[in-house]
């Protein structure tokens, strides 16, 4: 069928061909591999990124709550039958924003955030079930319980990585309210065990998280300035999540309960979700400036065409064929080229992509957060893409191909 096609044929004999011009040869066969690399690489990087954000996401999900609400009346709080819904957990919480100091001295601020031992239970089982999905076999054993008695606490890897913290070690919690106070003032604080060191492979959580038995611990800090408490709600579907949020402000203004803030998973990871997007647009826009550079040879190739052959283009408009079709004849050649090498760097970028989808291949060592290379092809993209590609292969095939409505067959044959 190609065969048949007068493009195609003058694409074979004009700058394919063994008796045109090597210079001309050289640059079209270098334009074709590189568009069909730009486009591989472009879709390749682009749907492993998909895949890294999906990872991400999925443990957010999983570990932290897909819906916070915040206590604003702190003297008429809910009680968590209040916000029992269908597939849904419900489970209380208070948080407090305190220093960790170790017996060597050394500071940090925490994040340490309480929960009762079944709701413990039900967070570890949450990671459990993560880890056991993503298939991450690690040096360090995650299956294990995590029930903490009076005054332990488990903390984040990465927090006792940078506090040089082992299972086992002495620390004291200190509020961050302590700072202000004055030296007639005696401080609070709590003298704390860590029994437990997690990985949630979601360094936000492992650089700050601890984790303690609100049922039996740290009773001191309970009036403290920096407390926070509510309820956490994890959705089996996350698809339900908006509807939920509403429903639960319906019910925030009724005269049946008191006050509380929603925040959802998305609010509360908004900036890690925004620099995610930059990046991989940031990315996406650097990739694709590279292709259409590199494309640009095409035009080379066509206004070497049109310089070189003009005596076999006023042939053609003396053997009858019109300015227009002469036009497009040329620009199609262009067009062969491109399209071409946008078919084969869009097959290639697909099935690489589908392949680390369904096999992801485990590039890192095991004390990476991610230590397999994901992707997720996102075919909806993939369709705009390569609509924008021939939209912009047509026009700049189409501009050089216009200089030959500049050519005269009767004065140019006149002058041979």
């Amino acid at each position: 069928m190609f065969k048949n096609r007068l493009s195609y044929f003058f694409l074979q004999k004009l700058i394919l061909s063994s008796r045109s011009q090597s210079l001309i040869r050289r640059i079209a066969i270098l334009s074709f591999v590189a568009i069909t690399l730009s486009i591989a690489v472009f879709f390749i990087v682009l749907f492993v990124m998909n895949g890294m954000n999906r990872n991400i996401q999925r443990r957010i999900l999983a570990i932290d709550p897909n819906i916070t609400l915040y206590n604003t009346v702190q003297t008429a709080a809910n009680s968590a039958q209040d916000f029992q819904f269908p597939q849904t957990e419900t489970i209380p919480f208070e948080s407090y924003d305190l220093i960790l100091r170790t017996v060597d001295g050394q500071f940090k601020g925490a994040q340490v955030v309480g929960y009762s031992q079944p709701g413990l239970t039900f967070w570890n089982n949450q990671l459990q079930k993560l880890k056991d999905s993503e298939k991450n076999h690690a040096v360090y054993d995650y299956h294990q319980d995590l029930n903490l008695e009076k005054n332990e606490i488990a903390i984040g890897i990465d927090l006792a990585r940078s506090l040089q913290l082992l299972e086992g070690d002495q620390v004291t919690l200190i509020p961050a309210e302590t700072l202000l106070l004055s030296q007639l003032e005696t401080p609070v604080y709590e003298k704390a065990t860590v029994r437990k060191i997690i990985s949630t492979e979601l360094y936000d959580l492992d650089s700050k998280l601890v984790l303690f038995n609100s049922s039996t611990s740290f009773d001191s800090l309970k009036n403290g300035l920096s407390k926070v408490s509510g309820y956490h709600l994890w959705v089996n579907d996350p698809r339900r999540i908006d509807d939920l949020v509403q429903t639960i402000k319906n019910k925030n203004n009724s005269a049946n309960h008191s006050a509380v803030r929603v925040e959802t998973w998305k609010e509360k990871n908004s900036d890690l979700f925004f620099a995610l997007m930059m990046e991989k647009t940031i990315i996406g826009v650097f990739l694709a400036l590279a292709g259409l550079i590199a494309s640009s040879s095409i035009l080379t190739v066509l206004a070497m065409i049109m310089s070189q052959k003009k005596s076999d283009i006023a042939m053609l408009k003396t053997l009858g064929y019109s300015r227009k079709k002469t036009l497009w004849l040329m620009a199609k050649m262009g067009l062969w080229i491109s399209v071409s090498g946008l078919f084969l760097g869009t097959v290639i970028g697909l099935a690489v992509s589908y392949y680390l989808q369904f096999y992801p291949l485990k590039v890192l060592p095991d004390v990476y957060y991610d230590s397999t290379l994901p992707a997720l092809v996102d075919l909806g993209f993939t369709v705009w893409v390569i609509l924008a590609v021939v939209v912009l292969a047509v026009v700049g095939c189409y501009f050089p191909a216009r200089s030959t409505l500049k050519i005269e067959p009767a004065v140019l044959l006149r002058r041979q």
